[in-house]
């Protein structure tokens, strides 16, 4: 029976209708288009109940001379190993007939000598297959290079694809001591550099376990700048592997472990550096899974995939299977129709919940999900013009008898965002402690983290693009755009739709701690002074903001400007039990990437040019600086550890490496994650704080520390800032630092 995604779409916009309570049309030129954006191609394979296979596993041995920590397969000892000809005989059974790609893996592969022999035979026995591939741990360069090459050349000898994985876990030492062999690093990159130049498809595989959680960031950083293509993957417990025994490394992660994998893969995927929308899914399911939820992706070996080990046993999976059979003995074609009762049990068992990184064409509940999150993102942009239409049909949804619906840029928070949310939450529940509040998020699993970290009950995260946004927003009694700018985002459609419907159902609109700009696209500055004339309340956190809105208004609504609501929640962690200044001589930064659009009158080149010239500067102020006050360290904390937005501990390993190897105080990261009470916490306890984020500008001042602010924003925002509260003596201009430095 064939999987037919095109029907399985019509069928998921016809169900989104019935559940919206909206009729949608949705012809076939549409689903090919929609198809075509998703770049999915359909596969006539998938879910097919005859169970063809067409991918094998082959274990081409059962040793290893690795000693992986998260891996037990190297304490076998060499026993039976299934000869080329004995697995031509195998492979002859009809139950192999259609396969049309096979991965030879172990144990170590590259230890037979006779691995090239095993691909010929493996061609023989399937003149039809299309590519095969191999996976090295490169420990015996020599050999591992010799073995490949043959294979390599028995492949093109038959006109067949070939490619090729190396097992890299970590930038140097760190993937040494994971494997157990001094030097694996270097040899690893040596056989990867050999295979490259020959023009060979060859890409590297990182696991990652309790081991190098903190250390896979830096790999990543190499890999990008030798242009190396790796793909991740998160340790499993797998048969195979004899692993059953690592639950201390192997899926153990502590929260925040656990978070920053999150993180980690939610980079791999928005920094650009995975393109292939396949394996992207994969990452997205990995998220899934670490964030509490069941695995997305399907897998080959659900349907149309089989491991063979080296003793010609045979078994449905790696990770979960039992072995079921032997080929040698017994018909594979039998073994394999007569076991299914295991296949059921894995699928039941395990696989909602497995995390290994299977790749498998798109399935119904990802193309549901996707579609879904596409609807809503038409619905919930800029330019809709059938607003009333559509959420006048859908009914509200209310959690707390007084219901607070707080929407922004929350999902890509900074730790300055997730203290103005706490102001606002702070500030609201003083009033009413029986309040409860709805927060919208772009990326659920970081405001889920954010509200863990701040310790709030009676909050309820829901995804911006869904039902839930439209249905919450309904059933609230108060709609507040929380705090950040209003600035050219495109998101500017969350607040602006939530007060278009607040303003039509009689809720209270509140703009809560904002600021204005920069506003450079007609679009997005319209979209802002419409979202302030739906306003109830406009609350502004700076006289420069204030100011450009009584212009637009011609001073016909009370603009008020408070203090950013960060700044009683910053005070409050600064005043609990937890938090205990010392006298330090360590200086601490708080720096991020300098970016083009606070220098759109440059060109491309001109701007890296001065970025480059800035970035110098910057190095040489904090030199001196650290000089001046006899600093003992100089250390390099974070106010955002998310990819969207730049992940702030990436400029921090970047600006370490390349200027500070010659000077002679000491720097350090802090690879960690960063929240509200850390950062207070290190402010609190350095000897003088180099602010450049704006909210670390106002954590500094707010805890009434000594402090350098580098306003990077050109006369912006934190500019506006020290003027507003008399701390101008502290600011550091661009222009001051490139001349002066």
């Amino acid at each position: 029976m064939k999987y037919d995604i095109k029907k399985n779409i019509k069928r998921i916009f016809k169900n989104i209708a019935k559940k919206n309570r909206i009729y949608l049309s949705y012809k076939k030129h549409k689903v090919d288009n929609y198809l075509r954006s998703l770049k999915i191609e359909e596969d006539k394979n998938v879910n097919s109940k005859n169970n063809i296979i067409r991918v094998l596993n082959l274990n081409a041995n059962d040793i290893c001379n690795s000693k992986c920590a998260m891996c037990n397969i190297w304490e076998q000892k060499k026993d039976f190993e299934i000869s080329p000809k004995e697995l031509h005989r195998i492979l002859k059974n009809p139950l192999f007939e259609n396969i049309e790609h096979i991965g030879i893996t172990g144990g170590e592969p590259t230890l037979r000598e006779d691995l090239p022999e095993l691909f010929e035979e493996l061609i023989k026995a399937l003149p039809n297959i299309i590519g095969l591939s191999t996976i090295t741990n490169c420990i015996q360069e020599k050999d591992v290079i010799e073995r490949i090459e043959k294979s390599i050349d028995v492949c093109k000898n038959y006109g067949k694809e070939f490619s090729m994985m190396i097992s890299v876990d970590g930038y140097g030492d760190v993937h040494d001591k994971i494997r157990g062999r001094k030097g694996n690093f270097k040899s690893a990159m040596l056989v990867y550099e050999h295979f490259r130049k020959k023009g060979v498809n060859i890409s590297t595989g990182s696991t990652i376990s309790k081991i190098n959680v903190w250390e896979i960031d830096e790999l990543l950083d190499f890999f990008k700048e030798n242009n190396i293509y790796g793909r991740f993957r998160i340790a499993e417990f797998i048969n195979r592997l004899y692993n059953n025994n690592k639950s201390d490394i192997i899926r153990n992660f502590d929260a925040d472990e656990t978070y920053n994998l999150i993180l980690f893969f939610y980079k791999l995927i928005y920094s650009g550096y995975e393109k292939n929308e396949t394996y992207i899914r994969t990452y997205k399911s990995i998220i899934n899974v670490l964030s509490g939820g069941k695995r997305l992706i399907g897998c080959p070996y659900q349907n149309n995939g089989l491991v063979l080990n080296s003793k010609g046993e045979m078994a449905y999976c790696a990770p979960k299977s039992a072995i079921i059979g032997n080929s040698l003995k017994d018909n594979a074609f039998d073994v394999y129709n007569e076991n299914l009762e295991e296949k059921d049990r894995i699928k039941n068992e395990n696989c909602s919940d497995c995390i290994h990184d299977y790749h498998a064409p798109i399935t119904y509940n990802e193309l549901k999900l996707k579609v879904e999150e596409d609807y809503w993102k038409k619905y919930i942009n800029l330019n809709n013009i059938h607003l009333k239409k559509i959420h006048k049909k859908i009914i509200a949804k209310k959690k707390f008898e007084n219901q607070v619906f707080i929407t922004g840029w929350y999902g890509t928070e900074t730790v300055g965002d997730k203290a103005i949310l706490a102001g606002i939450i702070s500030e609201l529940k003083e009033k009413n402690k029986d309040i409860g509040f709805i927060v919208t998020s772009l990326f659920v699993p970081i405001t889920s983290r954010t509200i863990s970290e701040l310790g709030f009950n009676n909050v309820i995260v829901i995804p911006v693009y869904s039902i839930e946004f439209i249905e919450y927003l309904k059933g609230s009694d108060t709609i507040i755009m929380g705090g950040g700018p209003l600035m050219d985002l495109d998101e500017l459609a969350l607040p602006l739709i939530s007060f278009k419907i607040g303003k039509y159902y009689n809720k209270t609109n509140i703009v809560f701690g904002c600021g204005i700009g920069p506003l450079y696209i007609k679009k997005n500055k319209k979209a802002v002074k419409d979202i302030i004339g739906l306003a109830d309340e406009v609350l502004l956190r700076d006289e420069n903001s204030r100011k450009e809105v009584l212009k637009w208004t011609n001073n016909s609504k009370e603009i008020k400007l408070i203090s950013d609501p960060a700044k009683k929640y910053i005070i409050s962690i600064a005043n609990s039990s937890e938090i205990t200044p010392i006298k330090s001589t360590i200086m601490k930064c708080f720096l991020r990437e300098w970016t083009p659009e606070y220098c759109r009158e440059l060109s491309t080149e001109n701007f890296l040019k001065k970025k480059k010239e800035l970035e110098l500067s910057l190095s040489n102020y904090i030199k001196m600086k650290a000089t001046e006050i006899g600093a003992t360290e100089i250390y390099l904390d974070h106010m955002h550890n998310f990819v969207v937005g730049m992940d702030d501990r990436d400029f921090s390993r970047y600006f370490i490496k390349n200027y500070f190897n010659d000077f002679n105080i000491p720097i350090n990261y802090n690879k960690k994650l960063s929240t509200v009470k850390t950062i207070v916490n290190s402010m609190l306890n350095s000897a003088h704080n180099v602010c450049m984020r704006f909210h670390s500008v106002v954590f500094a001042d707010t805890l009434n520390t000594d402090y350098t602010a580098f306003d990077y924003t050109g006369g912006g925002k934190i500019l506006g800032y020290l003027t507003d509260n008399s701390k101008k003596e502290n600011l550091l201009t661009i222009e001051e630092l490139l001349v002066k430095y």
